[in-house]
């Protein structure tokens, strides 16, 4: 299963470097963070279908208990572990067949992100989920971002505030459930720095600051109710007056 590739030269290089930087100290500290809340609002969304579009080699829905789990990735260049390759901005599956869409940063690398949405909206039944993980550009991770050179990964992403997606997913007829942050550590690849971080983490993480590197939200594509059409009865032009019934009828 393939999809046509619009994908620019550098995006397969982004994918198996994205790949390798979650390894990393700092990859493995956010992977953990986004881990904890994907799987506690994966556990209570029940359904048949799962799909998941990423932007590595990671699979985060293992502890979906959804039975057909699956997942794409953009790029036929790669040897990959995922179910099939296509493009997210043209998912190859039929309107309304899936009950859980999980984006893991693929809004952050996506060519298309308003499309990816569409598409989003699309594939999921009316009521099903979408569970997205994007960064923040306004952590001090997205300001390293602005400020770091090109190859950086995974600072090559064009991250977007949760407030503009739930702007965009309003249009698309979802609701919002969730909305978490998660990760304040500063963003160096130290292990000391890590650790020397975690009061802060804690902190932070107990009141949901909007300043952390990411952030998990959880919708729902809303059912549209149906409207009745009341019949609009013509007016006699005169009053129906009612005859008097005989009186041998009456008998």
């Amino acid at each position: 299963m393939k999809s046509t590739s619009t994908e620019t030269p550098d995006a397969a290089a982004d994918w198996q470097a994205l790949t390798d930087w979650f390894g990393t100290p700092l990859g493995q500290h956010l992977l953990g963070n986004e881990r904890a809340l994907v799987d506690e609002l994966l556990q209570r969304r029940f359904g048949y279908h799962l799909l998941q579009l990423g932007c590595s080699e990671l699979l985060l829905h293992e502890r979906s208990p959804m039975g057909h789990r699956f997942s794409f990735c953009p790029h036929a260049g790669v040897a990959t572990q995922h179910t099939a390759i296509a493009q997210g901005e043209a998912i190859p599956l039929a309107a309304e067949s899936v009950d859980l869409v999980l984006l893991h940063h693929a809004l952050d690398y996506a060519e298309g992100q308003h499309q990816l949405l569409r598409e989003v909206s699309r594939v999921l039944i009316a009521g099903g989920h979408v569970l997205i993980v994007g960064f923040n550009p306004w952590s001090c991770w997205g300001l390293r971002n602005r400020l770091s050179r090109k190859g950086r990964s995974p600072f090559n992403a064009r991250p977007l505030s949760a407030s503009r997606v739930c702007d965009w997913l309003a249009l698309l007829e979802f609701q919002v459930l969730t909305l978490r942050y998660s990760t304040y550590a500063l963003p160096v690849n130290s292990a000391r720095w890590i650790r020397y971080s975690g009061w802060m983490e804690r902190a932070a993480a107990r009141l949901n600051w909007p300043t952390g590197a990411t952030w998990v939200l959880l919708a729902r594509k809303q059912v549209l109710p149906l409207t009745p059409i009341h019949r609009q009865w013509r007016k006699l032009p005169v009053p129906a007056v009612g005859m008097p019934v005989s009186v041998e009828h009456r008998k």
